[in-house]
């Protein structure tokens, strides 16, 4: 089975590649778009970038902004059969998906059909949902396509957005061994996304960065170590005060304050259930 294997920089994309690169399968080429290059040689702009990783492998890498024409010829010169792509934000030509015969899969990482979209863990972790990660067959329409395979994720307390992506990529790393393993035995089976249950969530912008009172103290601080990586300050209000809040230090879920208190530049915050620690940047009026 020869692979194309698509995708461009952080863990999704490279901790399954690298768990292929192990494995009994053949890595043709790797597809990126517009890699960087100085006198023939591959720089890296970002961490963990996989046309980096594929030129120190020496596998040869196609660059997917060129006319699709020499695309879809260099993956008749690599007797390309299979797609895998993760990570990947570009919509692929439906000439491209169709030219694997034994199917084009992507990872994504939630428990499709719910949380569409680009940026699914911000808003799993701000709805505090269950996280998951599904391999789905690549159609036109983004994230829709049928399912083939599919995990639940328990994350660790108070993970950042580096550590969650790294568990999802462990865990669709291994997905995709079992889902090449039924593909090279023609057992693999696939299940029709329900579109009643479908939901899609946009690139999350600052009005979005808000923890609600309702939650829980350990809710609010997931969610705030969670999506730190963002930059965005987070909004909390209760009643006519409004604070900016930078950092989630720590929480308490047995505690119980009556009002915010303030030491210096930490806030020790109320929620439904429990006391969140917080370092803040400003109080506002409102």
């Amino acid at each position: 089975m020869n692979i194309l294997y698509i995708g461009s920089s952080g863990a999704l994309s490279l901790i399954p590649f690298k768990k292929l690169l192990c494995s009994k399968y053949s890595i043709a080429a790797v597809a990126v778009n517009k890699p960087v290059l100085f006198d023939n040689k591959i720089i890296a702009l970002e961490n963990e970038s996989l046309a980096l990783a594929a030129n120190q492998y020496d596998i040869p890498l196609i660059d997917l902004s060129a006319d699709i024409s020499v695309v879809l010829q260099q993956c008749k010169k690599f007797s390309v059969d299979t797609i895998l792509m993760s990570c990947y934000n570009k919509r692929l030509p439906d000439t491209l998906i169709n030219v694997a015969s034994k199917g084009c899969f992507n990872l994504h990482p939630s428990l499709l059909p719910a949380y569409r979209g680009p940026e699914p863990v911000f808003w799993q972790m701000k709805e505090a949902s269950d996280m998951g990660v599904s391999w789905h067959r690549v159609v036109h329409d983004f994230d829709a396509g049928d399912i083939v395979k599919q995990k639940k994720v328990k994350l660790d307390e108070g993970a950042t957005y580096t550590e969650i992506n790294h568990q999802l990529a462990d865990a669709g790393a291994e997905l995709m061994m079992d889902l090449l393993n039924e593909i090279s035995t023609d057992l693999l089976t696939s299940t029709v996304q329900d579109s009643s249950l479908a939901s899609y969530y946009p690139y999350p912008e600052q009005g979005d960065f808000v923890v609600e009172t309702s939650w829980t103290a350990q809710r609010a601080y997931d969610f705030m170590r969670a999506t730190k990586s963002f930059g965005y300050p987070y909004l909390y209000r209760s009643g006519k005060q409004q604070y900016l809040l930078e950092q989630a230090l720590d929480y308490d879920n047995n505690a119980h304050l009556d009002e915010i208190e303030v030491k210096a530049d930490t806030l020790y915050i109320p929620f439904n259930e429990g006391i969140l620690c917080a370092t803040y940047t400003g109080k506002l009026h409102a």
